[in-house]
């Protein structure tokens, strides 16, 4: 049973506990897809223990998404705005890997504890994955670590009290493609299948997708989820979600409905 009858009791424990003192050293934090109370106790463990708090911005001068979860604890502490934009140009985006990195493992060569801040998991996705290999590959003497955080789609999965797979169902989990075709065979595939499609980073492709979707008489088997945990957040089914541009952050899962026996 949850010891705290309200979230801010809870922060209050949290901040409350003791910082342990770390070497120097980098560590991947994921901070959940946007509502600040799925923050794990290691998550806000190793931000109370950081001597410095990274996080990505799509421009300078821009607030952060990881950065706006995480803020409650982010009070009093040195932090560092790294720039990733949101580009597709796959030089561009090397260019910005190896500068953020660059700018990571010299904070860590003057002693500092940083952690870099990831919206979700590290692993998934995500900016912070590139930067891992990036230290792993570039500069192997830098201490690294990594914590998980809660994806968008657990959390999704648990707020629309939807099982995401049962023991013999197989759960793909993919960003939406830019190809039709590339999502009708992913579709058929589906629908031949005991699989359950959860299709991330949705934004303007919507509308092009939900009529696919309605053209094989898939609606009806997905849920829509947009901005999950923060304050717009949005959870319909697919039927009831007009076809136009939604937000970058919206993501679609597609599954047959869960039985107990099958």
């Amino acid at each position: 049973m949850f010891p705290f009858k309200d979230l801010k009791k809870y922060f209050s424990f949290l901040k409350s506990r003791k910082e342990k003192v770390t070497e120097p050293g980098l560590t991947l934090v994921g901070v959940g897809p946007g509502d600040p109370s799925l923050l794990t106790v290691a998550a806000v463990s190793a931000i109370q223990g950081a001597s410095l708090v990274a996080y990505p911005v799509a421009k300078m001068g821009s607030e952060g998404m990881a950065q706006k979860i995480a803020s409650e604890f982010l009070k009093g502490k040195k932090c560092m705005p790294i720039l990733f934009p949101m580009i597709t140009e796959i030089d561009a985006l090397k260019d910005a890997w190896e500068e953020g990195s660059s700018k990571l493992v010299e904070a860590v060569r003057s002693g500092e504890n940083v952690v870099l801040l990831c919206q979700g998991d590290p692993s998934l996705y995500a900016t912070s994955s590139y930067i891992l290999l990036q230290i792993s590959m570039n500069y192997p003497m830098c201490p690294l670590k990594v914590i998980p955080g809660i994806s968008s789609f657990n959390a999704a999965a648990a707020i629309a009290k939807l099982p995401l797979s049962l023991q013999n169902e197989e759960l793909s989990v993919s960003c939406v493609p830019d190809d039709h075709e590339a999502l009708e065979l992913m579709l058929d595939d589906f629908m031949s299948s005991r699989k359950v499609l959860v299709l991330l980073k949705l934004g303007k492709r919507w509308k092009w997708v939900r009529s696919i979707l309605e053209e094989k008489k898939l609606l009806g088997n997905t849920l829509f989820v947009q901005r999950v945990g923060f304050p717009d957040q949005l959870i319909v089914q697919a039927t009831d979600m007009p076809g136009h541009n939604v937000p970058y952050f919206s993501l679609l899962i597609i599954r047959k409905r869960p039985t107990l026996f099958d």
